[in-house]
């Protein structure tokens, strides 16, 4: 069936779907590259959903009070890197375990969400439509940013000595720290690298979502960011796990749910069951392939 739809120009391959499918993985992606950086060093971060919407919300914010987008960004990205910067020293300095610690953020901050935004939507925020426009043809160039944005985070973990340290880190902690490493150091860098990426997901939350932003939005995105890593081969043990993961299991979580709406399953339940099923498939395949290696 799924085939069947791609080779069809009028379902799948329809250039308009093209776009909506490109500009629904750009918001996912941003945050699953986030998330993947503390998976692969071994923890797990459950604040990217609402990290994103309060980025979101407080970009939303700015941009309706002062009309100045430039402001709005940089406000949601230093908000973004602020939340990381939180979650880093939670986990490094008092000694909070990352599911604890992030879960705590989780609901700390969709509460700023919903007392900053007074539980309405804010809509009619077209400034941020220069992210859907097309670089050359029915690509965003918000995607284009997205995935620039990830090659430099490929880049930092495959050509530098924090790349190193994040794969170690996940592998065999206790070794990184006996040999001298500030593994505490590399913990903090990624939790705010993570928070930083957190903040871009937030505006391009808003560009890809129809210019409005409302208390709930991202909601469950925590969970779809740990689903896009797990679909694109990130071992939640850590250590282990392509770059490009997060933006491939995105794309495939995205495009998963689009042919399925496609197909006319638009319960979200619905939805939401095929993709676990889906993710229960991945998660067995990686643990068995991880145990054919060994």
């Amino acid at each position: 069936i799924i085939v069947s739809i791609a080779m069809s120009p009028n379902y799948f391959l329809n250039p308009m779907n093209i776009k909506v499918v490109l500009m629904q993985i750009t918001p996912l992606a941003l945050i699953a590259t986030g998330e993947m950086l503390i998976i692969l060093m071994g923890s797990i971060d459950l604040s990217p959903g609402s990290a994103q919407a309060a980025t979101a919300m407080i970009a939303a914010i700015v941009t309706r009070t002062t009309n100045n987008i430039l402001l709005a960004i940089m406000v949601a990205i230093a908000l973004g890197t602020l939340i990381g910067v939180i979650n880093g020293v939670l986990v490094t300095k008092l000694r909070i375990y990352s599911f604890v610690a992030t879960l705590a953020a989780l609901v700390i901050w969709r509460s700023f969400v919903i007392v900053t935004s007074g539980g309405k939507l804010i809509y009619g925020l077209t400034q941020y439509a220069v992210f859907t426009q097309d670089f050359g043809t029915y690509i965003p160039i918000g995607f284009v940013l997205a995935v620039f944005i990830i090659i430099l985070i490929y880049m930092l973990l495959t050509k530098t000595v924090f790349g190193r340290y994040v794969y170690g880190l996940g592998s065999n902690e206790e070794a990184v720290r006996l040999a001298g490493v500030r593994a505490d150091l590399a913990k903090f860098l990624a939790f705010t690298i993570a928070g930083t990426l957190y903040g871009l997901g937030g505006v391009m939350l808003i560009a890809m979502g129809g210019f409005a932003v409302d208390p709930w939005s991202a909601r469950g995105n925590e969970l779809n960011a740990i689903a896009s890593c797990v679909l694109g081969g990130i071992m939640l043990t850590g250590g282990s796990g392509h770059a490009f993961g997060s933006l491939l299991g995105a794309s495939m979580l995205t495009i998963l749910t689009n042919i399925l709406v496609l197909l006319g399953v638009t319960e979200i339940a619905v939805q939401q069951t095929v993709v676990g099923i889906v993710l229960i498939g991945a998660a067995t395949a990686l643990t068995r392939g991880l145990r054919y290696v060994k």
